[in-house]
């Protein structure tokens, strides 16, 4: 069936549009990408080099991610560092993780509300802190098994209309990915998709900026993502890919209702060629701009997401 057949069809099938609420999504500085630090006890100091964001890190020493199924199952490999007070709080809240280790300041512990199943908490001083994740951690790190979250079909298949599923065609800034998941909590997104080789830790940088949210919404790691948009469309989702050079707008595009699959390319190289050509449609956010020195040629790829994920809810 031809992406022209499916669109169509799709159409005939949406319903009206429903009310949404829409939420900024805040816009994260650009970073090289990192990885958490990994240690036995407590963090040593890393050896890597400092990422644009003033944060330290190191490799992740543990098995290697991608260990789930080709249909986006399974999780990420080894355990991570997480740090920052709310995305602390929300994985000690979180009867799904295992916690190895803690470590925090005097009057961080004070500010926490440990579960029964916690370890005992090893309490240092701000500059250890400082040393091994930066001056972003506000006083708490933990150590925490990955989540493990169902196959994307599976969540694809569950019951409901007007449906969203953000698809991140090799998005490696961690700062990006947790600001994503961030507006998946805000426009209810069912699921956050990234291909295996390119996706950053969901710890670290990313579960900081997400604020929690790593630990409600679900990421499928799979190992090719245009084999899972075509899987996804078999399941009668229609998939749009972000575009500039397209002369679809992406209000047009979402309009129709129904349950939709977007699609966002990295910054600068855009959606990969198999990926754009398996999208049922291209889609682009009109801009005022012009391409000159001094004017704007794109957005950052998280407030990309979040203008597309707004009108696709209000669409």
């Amino acid at each position: 069936m031809s992406n022209e057949t499916r669109k169509g069809r799709f159409q005939r099938k949406s319903r009206p549009n429903r009310q949404s609420t829409a939420e900024n999504g805040e816009r994260p500085r650009k970073s090289a990408g990192m990885r958490a630090p990994v240690s036995v006890s407590a963090p040593r100091s890393p050896k890597s080099k400092e990422n644009s964001g003033g944060q330290r890190d190191r490799k992740n020493r543990g098995p290697r991610r991608g260990s789930g199924s080709s249909s986006g199952g399974g999780r990420e490999g080894g355990a991570g560092w997480i740090w920052g007070t709310h995305a602390v709080r929300a994985a000690l809240a979180n009867s799904r993780r295992t916690i190895h280790d803690i470590i925090a300041t005097d009057t961080a512990l004070a500010r926490l509300d440990l579960p029964e199943s916690a370890p005992a908490p090893k309490i240092v001083q701000p500059a250890v802190l400082d040393r091994d994740f930066g001056h972003g951690h506000q006083g708490v790190a933990i150590k925490a098994a990955p989540l493990e979250w169902p196959d994307i079909s599976d969540i694809a298949a569950e019951p409901g209309e007007n449906g969203i599923i953000l698809v991140l065609d090799q998005i490696t800034d961690p700062h990006n990915v947790g600001a994503m998941l961030r507006l998946c909590s805000a426009f209810g997104v069912r699921a956050l998709v990234m291909q295996t080789r390119k996706a950053p830790p969901l710890s670290g940088a990313a579960a900081k900026v997400a604020v929690g949210c790593v630990e409600t919404i679900p990421v499928c790691l799979v190992t090719n993502i245009a084999n899972i948009l075509q899987d996804l469309q078999k399941q009668n989702w229609l998939v749009t890919g972000l575009a500039g050079e397209t002369d679809l707008s992406l209000s047009k595009a979402l309009a129709n209702g129904g349950n939709h699959v977007i699609v966002m390319g990295a910054e600068g190289p855009g959606l990969r060629t198999r990926v754009r050509g398996t999208c049922d449609q291209l889609a682009k956010i009109p801009m005022l701009s012009s391409d000159v020195a001094g004017e704007a040629e794109s957005l950052n790829v998280a407030t990309a997401a979040g203008i597309a994920l707004y009108e696709a809810r209000r669409g």
